[in-house]
């Protein structure tokens, strides 16, 4: 007869029977179990938890159930997930997504501006493995992210890793790329100057939307030319032709339709606004002083917030939207 703790486990009498996650007959154990990344060695575990439940069956006794039980649980609890050891007592505690991420940095910082090693190949890899599984984004950081992370953490630590120009440069090429890391969401106000300031995004979308004429202009007069000269296909015409109308649309876009196109996308820093900027020029309409003056395109617009009629400044260079002053006085001094 079968102990309570077999039957909690699914394990059937010695007939023709079927059950996941093991297989038991009359004098034959056998154990099937899938191969998880996260439960790395638990099989073994599991068949040795198996194998001595049912040593504790053919005993005719419960304890070796319930032993086998406790056994299966501690073997698949080692398993599920990166455990950190506690310095003073060296005990295995769980820990959260937060703290997996610094240790993660930690490690990092430690092994590169230190040269030591807080963690062994096996648990470092399941720490990533943990991260990765967990949805954290510094999982998905390259090189460049990471080493803008422990320098904000060095320098917040009295021994900073990077000179002020090698930050702002690494600041600079995040931005421009785009990177999270460097992006604020929500605006920052001086005290003392009353300017507001808020990071300014790429609008990608709107920003393809300008190669896009020249492009298909240039897509047609490829289909035209293989037409009228090597009588192909107008499909196999399209393939052909579409990687040097590619580059007839970045050449026409960039010389001829726009001059230094850029088209971004923030939000004002007083009222949270929803704005579309474009820095450049079209059709050389500002440099040939069509308009106004002569001027080349500049790094720095003045735009007025259709909502709160706000008087902002755009910076191309920094990817900053910024308000004017509010306290003159303070600012001059």
């Amino acid at each position: 007869m079968l102990s309570l703790a077999a039957v909690a486990l699914g394990l059937s009498a010695p007939r023709a029977r079927s059950f996941t996650p093991a297989t038991i007959a009359p004098g034959n154990v056998g154990v099937s179990a899938r191969p998880s990344a996260c439960y790395g060695g638990a099989s073994a575990g599991v068949r040795r938890a198996v194998l001595r439940m049912q040593e504790g069956d053919t005993a005719g006794g419960e304890e070796g159930g319930e032993a086998a039980v406790a056994l299966l649980s501690k073997e698949a609890s080692i398993y599920d997930e990166f455990l950190a050891s506690d310095p003073n007592t060296g005990e295995r505690v769980r820990i959260n997504l937060a703290e997996k991420e610094k240790l993660y940095l930690d490690c990092l910082d430690a092994f590169y501006n230190e040269g030591k090693v807080l963690l062994g190949d096996e648990e470092y890899e399941q720490l990533k493995l943990d991260l990765d599984f967990e949805g954290s984004q510094i999982a998905t950081f390259d090189n460049k992210e990471i080493k803008f992370l422990i320098a904000n953490k060095r320098f917040r630590m009295g021994t900073p890793v990077l000179d002020d120009k090698e930050y702002d440069k690494l600041r600079r090429e995040l931005k421009e790329k785009g990177s999270v890391v460097v992006l604020h969401d929500a605006p920052t106000c001086r005290a003392d100057t009353g300017v507001c300031k808020l990071d300014m995004r790429v609008d990608n979308g709107k920003q393809r939307l300008l190669y896009f004429p020249g492009t298909v202009a240039g897509l047609v007069l490829v289909c035209e030319l293989c037409f009228w000269t090597l009588h192909t296909d107008p499909l196999l015409s399209i393939l052909l032709g579409a990687l040097p109308s590619y580059f007839f649309g970045v050449w026409f876009t960039e010389n001829i339709f726009a001059q230094k196109p850029l088209v971004v996308q923030t939000a004002c820093p007083e009222c949270n606004y929803l704005l579309t900027a474009f820095f450049g020029d079209l059709f050389n309409v500002q440099k040939d002083g069509i308009t106004g003056p002569p001027t080349p395109p500049q790094s720095q617009i003045q735009m007025l917030c259709p909502e709160c009629k706000s008087q902002l400044t755009l910076d191309r260079e920094t990817m900053v939207i910024a308000t004017q002053p509010k306290f003159a006085a303070t600012a001059s001094s």
